[in-house]
């Protein structure tokens, strides 16, 4: 079962469109030092954040495809984690060797490719599965996957050269509603010891909750008024925090994070969450 609206889940693959064509539309326009500018990920520069990108593409394209098919297996014809990291490393290496052309072509049709497979798609197709390295996953969840995915490498890209660089303000609304679905699937595959409970999940007017018993993790909107801990703060705080990118302890020293209810619960509630990257 599908636990997210699917109607919301096809509306994002608009904005996943819209995204691809903006950060193309930047990356045509980088002179060429540009390419070999640091980014927030250690050791990456900008030129492997966009090769990664580009294989995402691919491999995001064939799985979807081959889950959509009934055959939901690994793309590249690859069966484990090991071939699947090697023939991406190889793309990668022979992206960034061909240099710039190479990447923005690359970026560029492997994103149309991807794009025809997510237009392709119907309410009915949501609930299919579709095989990542890490498991399976219903397709309706790979288009939020794929926009965060988007979003949070282009703030790493921006994020070492900009001042308060932030998240991409066409892509925040749609990435709001992708959030829920990526700290479900960290809840159900990390330690929740201590986190039995309700805990809802609060960014301004927008909430949801997690009911936790065991290794049972069941995803509630809008939250409901009785619960053991709350975080709150706004939209891209919590999305920065969920996806390794922030800091708990600065964003409640500066008033962005706010815990309430069972203040142990509530610690442990983000540090299951909001894991460094």
């Amino acid at each position: 079962m599908v636990a997210f609206d699917p109607k919301t889940q096809l509306a994002n693959i608009a904005v996943v469109a819209d995204e691809t064509a903006r950060m193309t539309k930047v990356f045509r326009g980088w002179p060429e030092s540009y390419w070999q500018r640091p980014t927030y990920c250690p050791d990456w520069r900008a030129a492997d954040a966009v090769a990664h990108l580009v294989t995402g593409n691919d491999f995001y394209a064939q799985a979807v495809v081959l889950g959509l098919g009934g055959d939901p297996k690994l793309p590249w014809g690859v069966s484990d984690m090991a071939g699947f990291r090697a023939v991406r490393a190889a793309a990668v290496k022979e992206l960034i060797d061909g240099g710039p052309e190479a990447l923005i072509a690359g970026f560029a049709e492997s994103a149309a490719k991807f794009q025809e497979a997510l237009e392709s798609l119907r309410e009915e197709d949501l609930a299919k599965a579709a095989r990542h390295p890490i498991g399976l996953f219903p397709i309706g969840c790979w288009i939020g996957m794929r926009l965060n995915e988007l979003v949070i490498h282009d703030w790493d890209i921006r994020q070492p050269h900009e001042t308060n660089a932030a998240l991409s303000p066409t892509a925040l609304p749609a990435m709001l509603t992708v959030l829920p679905e990526m700290q479900k699937r960290f809840l159900e595959r990390r330690p929740t010891d201590g986190l039995a409970g309700v805990h809802v999940l609060r960014a301004g007017d927008t909430s949801w909750s997690f009911s936790v018993e065991e290794t049972s993790v069941t995803y509630q909107s809008p939250a409901p008024g009785t619960f053991d801990t709350c975080l709150s703060a706004d939209a891209e705080s919590l999305i920065l925090l969920s996806m390794g990118r922030s800091d708990a302890e600065a964003k409640k020293q500066s008033g962005a994070l706010t815990l309430t209810g069972d203040t142990q619960k509530a610690q442990r509630l983000c540090e299951t969450l909001f894991q460094a990257f």
